[in-house]
């Protein structure tokens, strides 16, 4: 790693990776091991139970080769667009900036940091191309060379994209005037007082899911959705299809809220002395709540578009004790990890 000391950035980086690695190197081994168990495990089932499955979904691949390059190369595009200008807004206020580095080393030190996203998608492309071989030498259509040209078709949407998103102009930053609605204001003279309360902790996930909807985000979101609806569907059942979507991506964006705000609040409640149950408590009700809502919506949906009531039912029920476990189980293992790594 000689060659990362003219880099600060890089360096950086690396040194918090390793930190992060030597802190906790059983995780990071479990989850290595985890990963390779799915990778060949994926196989195993497409070769035992969905030969004709897999064959059809290889020669659709095969047959729109360029749609998929295009959709590669406009989503890598995006990434390293935002990544690079969030980069580039972020070094000029790092403790990093003051430090003298020749003008070639930061160009392509800033091109390496803005095209992580690319080399992490040619990972993912990568990965999946070499079980969709493993997958296609038990089918007999199509053959690992047409399955090699569309791996070779999406890897090129990827390098053409991160290059495009790289040269695209980053835009200027935002001066917001005083006027503005997102600019904090004043209170009115004679306004109550609010009242602090533990209970306001439950609406903590719930905006912070909201935040993390971002227009944008869900724009681009829908835009697959959309895609994958075939054609001759009807517009009803285009809208029922990304309602659906919406809540099951609401649903997801709540879990890892709760995760998140409950690591939160107990970093910051720390010097308080609060038992963890009664925290746990507190911040877990509203969101759970949400999310049979959410569960109830999504049985509706199901319904409306022809499931039978029992089978709808029977999905939301699911999606309930999925989201909820999980939200309920990490909520509470992120509390207790928190306050106990604290003392």
């Amino acid at each position: 790693m000689m060659w990362l000391r003219n880099t600060p950035r890089l360096m950086a980086a690396y040194l918090a990776w390793l930190n992060r690695w030597r802190h906790h190197p059983r995780r990071h081994l479990l989850l290595a091991a985890a990963l390779m168990a799915v990778w060949a495990i994926i196989p195993a089932l497409l070769f035992a139970r969905a030969q004709p499955v897999t064959a059809a979904a290889l020669a659709w691949m095969y047959r729109h080769q360029f749609l998929l390059a295009g959709l590669a190369a406009c989503m890598t595009a995006a990434l390293v667009a935002r990544r690079h200008a969030a980069q580039r807004s972020e070094a000029a206020r790092s403790w990093l900036a003051a430090l003298p580095v020749r003008r070639a080393t930061a160009r392509w030190e800033a091109l390496a940091i803005a095209a992580a996203p690319a080399l992490g998608a040619i990972c993912i492309v990568a990965a999946a191309g070499g079980t969709a071989w493993m997958s296609a030498l038990f089918v007999s259509d199509p053959a690992p060379g047409a399955l090699a040209s569309t791996w070779f078709a999406v890897t090129a949407g990827v390098v053409v994209g991160a290059m495009a998103g790289y040269w695209v102009p980053v835009p200027k930053p935002i001066e917001v005037p005083p006027g503005s609605r997102y600019v904090p204001r004043p209170r009115m003279l004679g306004a109550r007082p609010p009242a602090p309360s533990l209970s306001a902790l439950g609406r903590w996930p719930v905006r912070q899911m909201f935040a993390s909807a971002r227009p944008k985000a869900v724009s681009r979101a829908v835009l697959p959705i959309l895609l994958m609806i075939p054609l001759g569907s009807t517009a009803a059942a285009a809208m029922l299809a990304i309602a659906i979507s919406a809540v099951l991506g609401a649903v997801l964006l709540l879990v890892s809220a709760i995760i998140r705000v409950s690591k939160e609040s107990g970093r910051w409640l720390q010097p308080l002395p609060l038992r963890r149950a009664l925290l746990a408590r507190h911040l877990l009700i509203r969101p759970l709540t949400v999310i049979v809502a959410a569960a109830l919506i999504a049985a509706w949906l199901l319904w409306v578009m022809g499931s039978p009531p029992t089978q709808a039912l029977k999905y939301a029920l699911s999606l309930l004790a999925l989201s909820s476990s999980v939200a309920l189980v990490g909520g509470v293992a992120a509390i207790s990890r928190t306050r106990a790594g604290q003392r």
